[in-house]
């Protein structure tokens, strides 16, 4: 609750930044608006002093609009010439915008003479304009205007405003980014709260079932030694030592993977017969899998077998494979452990007959406490560590490790390991 209130909190003040930040914008076009037509009228003001006196340029235009069929012959290059000069009284003024012009009779849009390109519809008439003044009206018998259309006047305007633009898109864009990451960490944050409740209450179920055989055990073989019988109470004690492993073994793989994460733990680097610690993981475990009627089989074959490594680490890192092969297997488990190498790297993989991994959770099986959803929270027992431990453990090494998996077809779990 406290997390969503913080969410939306932020993304209120980023929204009331937004419309702070686009009315700032707004105001600031506005005035960039009026200084562009103050410079322009300065030019037209220009503009209109050049033309209304003798001149090559006026003379031209003059002879132009008479209807000299001369000049008509030149429309082009009158165009061009005529746009050539609006241009630099237009960049006198730092004016740079692009634009169209258009000569009409006053108070008319019978277009006389137009700029190259030129094209009536969508022409701003009467936008800018400079009245032509009398050395026009005196030759020609009416008055004429000169049109100005400004192309793309509020992306000019905007190109203007860089100074205040870019700011602001910089700063709107860096607190989207920061939304963004602040609600990936809530988000992160509260999928770990709800890992780390569910690992506290596994850890609760794991421990409390043997501390309790312990305890009712230790009070029936006193009970028993009491009355003198001394198989009977041995019997109970012998219930006392299996416990005991199981919160020894539980214990351990917790302080493994601390250890693993202190960052002054450094991993040995010897050089190690790998297919022989194989073999003794193996004979370690086939008693396991004996017991459920399954099948340990095995594949050595990696031509490069001697690697340097930390060889503790490396038996934990397959006892826990073949852990998790054993408790989520589905009947009689069928068991392959198998080796290859190339020039980079020894490959091992683990494969299984398992109830295999749903594809939504694949991503999530190296994640420290993540348990794959398998129905009764505690149908399967463990703490979400082991995957963890061996991505750590092969992360350290500057290996990788990845798996594949079909539900109900079982996973194969592949660790590679620099030569």
């Amino acid at each position: 609750m406290k997390r969503n209130l913080l969410a939306i909190t932020v993304l209120l003040a980023l929204a009331g930044l937004t419309f702070v930040q686009f009315r700032l914008l707004v105001i600031g076009a506005r005035l960039e608006k009026q200084r562009f037509d103050q410079r322009a009228m300065v030019a037209q003001r220009s503009i209109k002093q050049s033309l209304n006196q003798p001149n090559g340029l006026s003379d031209r235009l003059v002879a132009y609009l008479k209807g000299d069929t001369l000049s008509r012959e030149k429309t082009s290059a009158l165009a061009d010439s005529l746009q050539l000069f609006l241009e630099n009284k237009f960049a006198e003024e730092g004016i740079t915008a692009r634009f169209l012009f258009a000569i009409t009779p006053r108070h008319r849009q019978d277009v006389e003479l137009a700029s190259n390109g030129f094209k009536e519809a969508g022409f701003q008439f009467g936008e800018y304009k400079v009245p032509l003044g009398d050395y026009f009206s005196r030759q020609l018998f009416r008055e004429k205007e000169l049109h100005i259309d400004m192309e793309n006047l509020f992306g000019y305007l905007l190109g203007e405003l860089d100074y205040l633009l870019v700011p602001s898109v910089l700063c709107l864009l860096a607190l989207l980014v920061c939304l963004g990451l602040l609600l990936h960490i809530l988000r992160k944050e509260e999928k770990l709260n709800e890992v780390k409740n569910d690992f506290i209450n596994n850890l609760t179920h794991e421990l409390k079932t043997p501390i309790f055989s312990i305890s009712l055990a230790s009070k029936l073989a006193n009970e028993q030694l009491g009355k003198g019988n001394a198989d009977k109470a041995a019997e109970f004690l012998r219930i006392i030592e299996k416990e005991n492993e199981k919160l020894k073994g539980h214990t351990e793989k917790v302080l493994e993977l601390a250890s693993l994460e202190n960052s002054k733990q450094q991993l040995k680097q010897e050089r190690v017969d790998l297919h022989q610690l194989i073999g003794q993981v193996l004979n370690d475990h086939l008693p396991k899998v004996k017991n459920k009627n399954g099948l340990l089989r095995s594949s050595l074959r990696a031509p490069r077998f001697e690697i340097k490594t930390d060889g503790t680490h490396f038996k934990n890192l397959l006892q826990n494979l073949l852990d998790n092969a054993l408790k989520y297997s589905n009947g009689a488990p069928e068991i392959e452990v198998a080796t290859d190498s190339n020039a980079a790297y020894f490959i091992l993989s683990v494969k299984d007959n398992g109830i295999g991994i749903p594809p939504a959770d694949q991503p999530f099986v190296f994640d420290k406490f993540f348990r794959t959803t398998t129905g009764d929270r505690h149908d399967v027992k463990g703490f979400g560590l082991g995957l963890s431990y061996v991505k750590q453990v092969v992360e350290a090494q500057k290996g990788k490790v990845e798996v594949e998996s079909k539900l109900g077809e079982g996973s194969v779990f592949r660790v590679y390991l620099p030569v």
